[in-house]
């Protein structure tokens, strides 16, 4: 079974349905951090449904849409392809194998995916056109992390360094964040204050030392002296709350 035919069926089935559905197998965190000189790392998968799923799990660079047959990543995970059944879990290790360096100096990240193929549907079901067949992918990062930059304290502190500014970008206004720390920085959500104005930003993450930009909504101009708020994501996958001026 070929996974990219699963992924065409989640785009379809997302684009039929209209009702809410949400996947059934919950993983243990959502993020991954892989400290460097680490034997394995495990997450648990359970499967809340009634039904037993047959799991498909591989990590990507970043790319959701690549072909999981061509990517090569430095990570062995064990096992590739497991049945759950209802109310059952499953742990899945990683190891990180070697066959490729990754820095030193900086975090690198992948992303592990978890596909949850539901069982045939019987005949009688299948007769039945109210009856839609579906596929659920969960996809989360996973950040190896080198010993030589820190740990949990200096991950944390990367969030409050952001340093904050504006510009133009292809004629859009946008907010530049720059870090310069070895760590990812992740946001679910930022906005800027000026007086009673609020401005909500696109939310993204920003590469260690490197600048991100976040797009203004609506394109509106921002005001000397304004103020951003954001929700960062610890290695707990925790909201952090700050803010920070805008330079």
């Amino acid at each position: 079974m070929k996974l990219n035919k699963w992924a065409s069926i989640i785009s379809l089935s997302l684009a039929m349905l209209c009702f809410n559905a949400s996947a059934d197998v919950v993983l243990s965190t959502t993020r991954i951090i892989y400290k460097e000189g680490s034997k394995t790392v495990n997450v648990r998968m359970e499967n809340q449904g009634s039904r037993p799923l047959l799991i498909q799990t591989w990590m990507d660079r970043g790319n959701k849409d690549s072909d999981p047959g061509t990517i090569t990543a430095p990570f062995v995970i064990t096992p590739p392809i497991s049945r759950i059944d209802p109310k059952r879990g499953q742990t899945v290790s990683f190891l990180y194998s070697g066959s490729e360096p990754l820095a030193k100096d900086r975090e690198s990240v992948f992303w592990f995916n978890v596909l949850e193929i539901p069982p045939k549907v019987t005949e009688s079901a299948r007769k039945d056109a109210s009856v839609l067949q579906m596929a659920f992918r969960t996809r989360i990062k996973l950040f190896y992390r080198p010993e030589s930059i820190g740990g949990d304290l200096a991950a944390a502190k990367a969030i409050e360094v952001v340093k904050w500014s504006t510009g133009i970008e292809n004629g859009k206004v946008i907010i530049k964040g720059k870090n310069d720390s070895p760590f990812h920085v992740s946001y679910v959500s930022a906005k800027i204050i000026s007086g009673h104005k609020i401005i909500d930003l696109e939310s993204s993450m920003i590469a260690p030392f490197s600048q991100g930009s976040f797009a203004v909504k609506n394109n509106q101009s921002i005001p000397a002296g304004s103020t951003i708020e954001y929700n960062a994501i610890n290695d707990f996958g925790g909201i952090v709350k700050g803010k920070s001026p805008i330079l």
